[in-house]
């Protein structure tokens, strides 16, 4: 089988990409001229060259009429312009689902890795599903919804799959480290929103879910949630990673008010530097919503994937990864 993938040079695709040469498939791998590639050397796939905009897909006419699947796992999930959320997630989704129409003609799946964030907040605590109407609450999720309603227009026209990914952990996610690296010195950051209910998913078992999703007679025209089964507190995940760190901590509540301040700061120091900071307004909206919980029960009964990480294991993966690597 013959793989286009974007977004390979980044955590969850670069993770995808080397599963996929481990399973034999053909890898052409879509990455620009300025992107790093520390986690594609040594691997054996084909690198073009290029950008997801109509002229520079077309280019690639030739490869595009070769594969027989696309892993669409490029995107943003913080920009300095809200116009940038909507061009990368949005308009780039919809250049590649036309390029694939003109020339893929041996395509058998298209998947698009979406988010929770494009669905919205639970109102009640009671898992979302993918038939619910979605509802995002920041720009993030209504550019990576965008995505979603161009690959509807394409559903008649090509076998489309999209996955929503709620928070993916796992090594090289850089998300996690903001939040160990206090740990670590002794101090527990304390939040208002410590009893938030939350999703995750180690990204090895979402990877295995995306497989699963790219070959699977019932994936094409469905959505599915792809998370761990249990949703965890805020104060859950940080009394687990202090477990496993063997650090005895100092609470330190921070309340509201000073994370609006953060964001501000963050928000002005992304327009001096042109670079998006870690923390913004846009993120600060999906912060003040108490639940980003789904149900997997689709995927389970559809696909038959279950997640096999648990949170325990998973992140002493994660730890242990940034260790060796110099990153903790």
């Amino acid at each position: 089988m013959i793989a286009l993938v974007t977004g390979c040079t980044g955590f969850i695709g670069s993770i995808l990409t080397e599963k996929l040469v481990e399973e034999g498939w053909q890898v052409h791998c879509l990455v620009r001229k300025t992107s790093s590639l520390e986690y594609l050397q040594n691997q054996p796939v084909n690198l073009l060259y290029g950008d997801i905009s109509s002229s520079s897909l077309e280019l690639f006419s030739g490869v595009i009429g070769e594969i027989t699947h696309v892993f669409h796992i490029a995107g943003v999930t913080k920009a300095v312009r809200p116009e940038h959320y909507f061009q990368t997630n949005g308009l780039n989704t919809c250049h590649l689902l036309q390029a694939c129409a003109l020339h893929a003609k041996r395509l058998r799946r298209f998947i698009y890795l979406s988010s929770l964030a494009a669905a919205g907040p639970s109102p009640d605590g009671s898992p979302g599903r993918e038939g619910d109407a979605p509802h995002p609450v920041s720009m993030y999720g209504r550019s990576k919804l965008e995505g979603e309603i161009c690959c509807a227009k394409f559903k008649s026209q090509l076998p489309i799959t999209i996955i929503r990914a709620p928070v993916v952990f796992g090594p090289r996610s850089r998300d996690l480290l903001q939040y160990l690296k206090p740990l670590k010195r002794g101090i527990r950051l304390r939040f208002r929103q410590d009893s938030n209910l939350l999703s995750l998913v180690h990204v090895h078992d979402l990877v295995r879910g995306i497989l699963i999703a790219a070959v699977h007679p019932k994936a094409p025209g469905e959505t599915y949630f792809i998370a761990n089964p249990e949703p965890y507190t805020w104060s859950q995940l940080f009394d687990s990673i202090a477990k496993l760190v063997n650090r005895k901590t100092i609470p330190i509540t921070i309340p509201l008010w000073m994370l609006s301040l953060a964001a501000a700061l963050s928000g002005l120091y992304s327009k001096l530097s042109g670079k998006p900071g870690m923390l913004n307004f846009d993120k600060l909206d999906e912060i003040r919503n108490r639940f980003w919980v789904c149900s997997t029960e689709k995927v389970r009964e559809q696909l038959g994937f279950t997640t096999s990480m648990s949170l325990a294991e998973g992140l002493r993966q994660n730890i242990d990864w940034y260790l060796q690597n110099g990153w903790l």
